[in-house]
């Protein structure tokens, strides 16, 4: 992002204005997804979190709901900043799409304080501790550690990352790639000089979107990135994904791209 350190720096400022015993975490998507395309953050920016929540004693709250399990190529996406969350939320790859199945992660010092105060982690609720969704996620996890499906999201991840970089990078309404591992952002603006967006009114998101189903390529559309305005899509294919279906999926993003933005 363009912010650089900023947006973890307006954190620092904002606990400061608001008095530390007024804010009790801060939680936020290691990885930006579904609602900003896809957008690793800057260098630096994790750590500098960690020791700003460390300094005003604020939880630290990572979700990788959609990030999380791999999807990066590491197994937590917060492998890649070196930094160790208070709790972390997980999901979606959890069970490998099959049952509804997320869970929350936390470290043994909090869990310890939480006890030492009189409290008690609390984790029930109605649908919750399902077993069939427990033992779905077990042989996901078993699955992805056997096929050594996470090293192979980090390489093949790679390399849709410089595939959709050589094949889009000259387009003039291409306004950002951007990604890690399986888990890629396309950003389309109207002028690639100015960044300017495109208006939400002409829905460019959803009407790619619709060719690209219409031809077999199930993409997943992102709205809004810039203010109301904004659009992008998310290439973030399954795990067992082929390098010819990768070729497939990129070939057919960039004549849909020239066809429909260019006409």
């Amino acid at each position: 992002p363009a912010c650089r350190l900023r947006c973890a720096l307006a954190l620092d400022e904002t606990i400061q204005n608001l008095g530390p015993t007024a804010v009790s975490a801060f939680i936020a998507e290691t990885v930006g997804g579904a609602s900003i395309a896809v957008c690793p953050p800057p260098e630096g920016y994790w750590p500098l979190i960690r020791e700003i929540c460390d300094r005003h004693r604020v939880l630290l709250i990572m979700d990788e709901v959609m990030c999380g399990m791999g999807r990066t190529g590491q197994w937590f996406a917060a492998e890649h900043y070196n930094t160790v969350p208070d709790i972390l939320v997980l999901g979606k790859g959890l069970s490998g799409g099959t049952l509804a199945l997320s869970a929350v992660a936390t470290t043994t010092a909090l869990m310890e304080e939480v006890r030492a105060n009189g409290g008690n982690f609390v984790h029930g609720g109605t649908f919750s501790h399902n077993g069939i969704a427990c033992a779905a996620g077990l042989a996901a996890v078993k699955i992805l550690e056997r096929e050594q499906l996470v090293e192979r999201a980090a390489r093949l991840g790679s390399r849709i990352g410089e595939r959709l970089h050589e094949a889009l990078a000259d387009s003039p309404h291409v306004g950002d790639i951007r990604g890690i591992g399986m888990m890629w952002g396309v950003e389309f603006v109207r002028d690639r000089g100015t960044l300017t967006p495109f208006p939400r009114s002409a829905k460019v998101a959803e009407k790619l979107w619709q060719t690209l189903f219409e031809q077999g390529v199930l993409l997943y559309k992102s709205v809004g990135l810039a203010g109301t305005d904004g659009d992008g899509l998310i290439i973030s294919p399954p795990f067992v994904i082929t390098e010819n279906e990768i070729e497939l999926v990129i070939e057919k993003l960039r004549t849909v791209l020239r066809g429909a933005l260019n006409a």
